[in-house]
């Protein structure tokens, strides 16, 4: 029972870390202006309980990402063949509204490219691996593959950044739309 409650405070603590550190960066807009000690006093922890969960600001970061990624790599094992795209889509959709304030004060600020860059590498690594027997036959599909990740994971950071006029469902429907045309005809 003691691990389960240690287990639980921890994560609580990390949550509290990772907002206070989205809020942070979304004001300053840069990560290197951010410090311990301002992202501590506004998870409202201790310096010392920082250091005891992350060894210093980019780590946090990383963190936010990973936790990302790894729900990627989640919807990934699911998936069987081309026609599971709609449903790996509506995965990363779903994570993005379930931490949609989050990602909103990440994206706003300068340092989403590392981030940006991560989830098209794993869209793009995605497709190509599920669309590997169809290669043979589509000349232009590495081009294809590249014009669609790149346009999926801008549209994403557009919405957040609040300079497109789209929720995240109609998103999600509209690149759905697009993997059908593109990869599933």
């Amino acid at each position: 029972m003691m691990k389960k409650i240690k287990y639980s405070s921890k994560k609580r603590t990390h949550e509290r870390i990772k907002k206070a550190f989205a809020e942070l960066l979304a004001q300053k807009e840069d990560l290197k202006k951010i410090t311990v000690a301002e992202l501590a006093a506004k998870a409202e922890v201790t310096r010392g309980t920082f250091y005891a969960h992350f060894n210093n600001i980019f780590e946090v970061a990383s963190e936010i990402e990973s936790d990302f990624i790894e729900t990627l790599d989640l919807a990934v094992g699911e998936m069987t063949d081309v026609d599971d795209f709609p449903f790996y889509f509506h995965k990363i959709f779903e994570f993005l509204a379930e931490n949609e304030e989050l990602y909103r004060q990440l994206l706003m600020s300068d340092a989403p490219l590392v981030f940006i860059n991560r989830l098209n590498t794993r869209i793009e690594k995605t497709i190509r691996e599920i669309m590997k027997e169809r290669e043979k036959d589509r000349p232009m599909l590495d081009l294809d593959i590249a014009f669609f990740t790149d346009g999926a994971t801008y549209m994403i950071m557009k919405y957040f950044r609040g300079e497109i006029q789209l929720s995240l469902d109609e998103i999600e429907w509209y690149l759905k739309q697009r993997i059908f045309e593109m990869f599933l005809k």
